[in-house]
């Protein structure tokens, strides 16, 4: 299994080791292709963890939501809703005008048993990498997406940032898709929207109502003991053809769904890379991993 991720990353800017050279950490290390990949921990789960303030950032992947992140706690708190495998930390995409057909990470154990679809999984202390086919949501001869993904939880600096490099494989060219490389449904509990102004460093109260915005969102509780946001850099100065993120609030059953989002009008066959960041702790906490994020180099 290669790592095969953007090097603008901010881990790669900012000299974190790849898995490559961490090979020696590895916790768990597919089998042949042909086999299901081996999970360390009992029910296929794989844990890791990062201390961050007062307690562990713990997340859990898991083979019912074939290797997407099923659990994410913070200080006694579920960042994450559990409704259904949709609810997960996970990769989207979604193709076409019109009526759009959707791709998951998770899927829909109903249409596309999830443990067969992971195919590579390997691990260090705080990275993890896998290999996914995408499950299509609903029946019907689709394209397969194969999704190279690899999370880091905790940064130099920034113990509370879990980033996202994904690497989307498409067979063929397609028109009008939008790579989600991070979505996760947020329990309805954290009902405190709020927009980051990168140029200013600061907060603004925001309309939780569904929507895209050029802006980083962030969700938390009412007393802003506990807040999830995402961000995601801009692409290289002077690449005026790499597509810009944009984040989104969802209302869902059960929750709201926050999605850093890249829309591309025409997408070549082959490899599509992007990078995004989910930050976790306090309302402060995210703010101030987000000024250190968006600060310039």
């Amino acid at each position: 299994m290669q790592s095969r991720f953007p090097a603008w990353s901010r881990a790669a800017r900012d000299g974190a080791a790849p898995a490559a050279i961490l090979a020696g950490t590895i916790l768990a290390v597919a089998a042949r292709a042909q086999d299901a990949p081996a999970w360390p921990e009992p029910g296929g789960t794989l844990v890791l963890a990062q201390p961050f303030g007062r307690s562990d950032i713990a997340l859990r992947l898991s083979r019912r939501v074939a290797g997407a992140v099923d659990i994410l706690t913070w200080n006694g708190v579920t960042f994450l809703a559990d409704g259904s495998p949709e609810d997960a930390l996970q990769a989207r995409i979604t193709v076409g005008p019109g009526t759009a057909r959707h791709a998951s990470e998770a899927g829909d154990p109903a249409t596309a048993p999830a443990a067969p679809r992971l195919r590579a999984l390997r691990a260090g202390r705080r990275w993890v990498e896998t290999v996914t086919r995408l499950s299509w949501d609903g029946p019907g001869a689709d394209p397969e997406i194969v999704l190279h993904r690899r999370l880091a939880l905790g940064l130099p600096g920034l113990g509370n940032a879990l980033e996202v490099q994904a690497h989307f494989v498409l067979p063929e060219p397609m028109a009008a898709i939008r790579f989600l490389p991070l979505t996760a449904t947020v329990p309805a509990e954290f009902t405190e929207a709020w927009r980051f102004d990168p140029a200013t460093g600061a907060l603004d109260r925001l309309d939780p109502a569904p929507g895209d915005r050029a802006q980083p969102v962030i969700l938390a509780l009412p007393e802003g003991s506990h807040a999830i946001g995402i961000w995601s850099p801009a692409p290289p100065e002077g690449d005026a053809v790499a597509p810009r993120a944009s984040f989104a609030i969802r209302p869902v059953a059960g929750g709201t769904r926050l999605s850093c989002e890249f829309r591309v009008a025409q997408a070549a066959a082959g490899a599509q890379d992007f990078a995004c960041y989910a930050l976790v702790g306090t309302l402060a906490d995210v703010r101030s991993a987000l000024r250190s994020l968006a600060a310039p180099e």
